[in-house]
């Protein structure tokens, strides 16, 4: 996924970069909201498994702990 497309899920998603991380088990809990900057920005990029989490929550899928 490009960084655009990340941070338009994320707003699609409407979630906080804080929430994203969490959601996609970045645990790093010093820096996890740079996580997802560094997504959105393209110094870092998903692996085949967080990408494929990520679609299942763009198509509608939510476990139990969903930020509210």
């Amino acid at each position: 996924m490009t960084p655009d497309q990340i941070r338009s899920a994320r707003d699609v998603l409407g979630l906080t970069q804080h929430q994203m991380a969490v959601v996609l088990g970045f645990e790093d809990h010093e820096h996890t909201r740079q996580n997802v900057a560094k997504l959105e920005r393209g110094t870092k990029s998903l692996d085949t498994a967080r990408i494929r989490l990520l679609q299942a929550y763009l198509a509608g899928y939510r476990p139990a702990d969903w930020p509210a």
